[in-house]
């Protein structure tokens, strides 16, 4: 009975201390240089190729863009002058865990054209600071990045050559990319973290009380 169905959002697993202040928010807008963040465990499953054929693309676009791939190691066929590849950072370790805020903040768009994936706590993390979201229409994703407010998600067939013109269009606008940075951080404010799901949580829990 879809009456009975509720979906309600993971948050971010960061401290509240360590979410960035809104004048951060306020700050954020394009550079000269596009920066793309890649960040998965598993190169092949988390859609490593196509996020390195995008990289490629756009610069054969004209752009200037670079691509720092964080928490696995590509295949060695896979290099470039402008690929940083950071192989593992551990969130449990404070030094690692700011290194890691680091490259959300530095960060242009947070790329992953994910094969499979049921929600996605890194998305709610990447909206907590106002990084636009460029990921795959698969599995949960899509309860986790809503169109226009903290990324887009394109079709599973989509290809390097996709991504990089919708990259492209949004880099090519400041306003507009001013405000999805503004939104994404609206959308984890009032959905994606701990509080907002309590809170939803408690509610049903009351309903249902109340209801019986």
């Amino acid at each position: 009975d879809p009456n009975k169905i509720s979906v309600i959002e993971s948050g971010a697993n960061i401290e509240s201390d360590e979410v960035p202040d809104i004048e951060f928010i306020k700050n954020k807008t394009i550079n000269n240089e596009i920066c793309l963040l890649f960040l998965g465990v598993d190169w092949a499953r988390k859609g490593g190729d196509i996020a390195y054929e995008t990289f490629l693309k756009l610069q054969e676009m004209g752009l200037n863009v670079k691509l720092t791939v964080c928490g696995c190691i590509p295949p060695k066929n896979i290099n470039h002058p402008k690929l940083k590849v950071i192989p593992f950072l551990n969130k449990h370790d404070k030094d690692q865990r700011k290194k890691l805020y680091q490259l959300f903040r530095d960060s242009t768009f947070f790329l992953l054209p994910t094969r499979s994936d049921t929600f996605g706590i890194v998305f709610c993390e990447a909206s907590a600071f106002g990084l636009p979201i460029i990921a795959t229409c698969t599995g949960g994703v899509s309860s986790a990045v809503k169109k226009g407010e903290n990324g887009y998600l394109l079709p599973y067939d989509a290809r390097g050559h996709e991504y990089a013109i919708l990259i492209g269009e949004i880099a090519k606008d400041r306003k507009r990319y001013s405000q999805l940075v503004h939104s994404s951080r609206n959308l984890y404010e009032k959905d994606l973290n701990w509080d907002a799901w309590a809170l939803k949580v408690k509610d049903l829990f009351l309903q249902a009380l109340s209801n019986k």
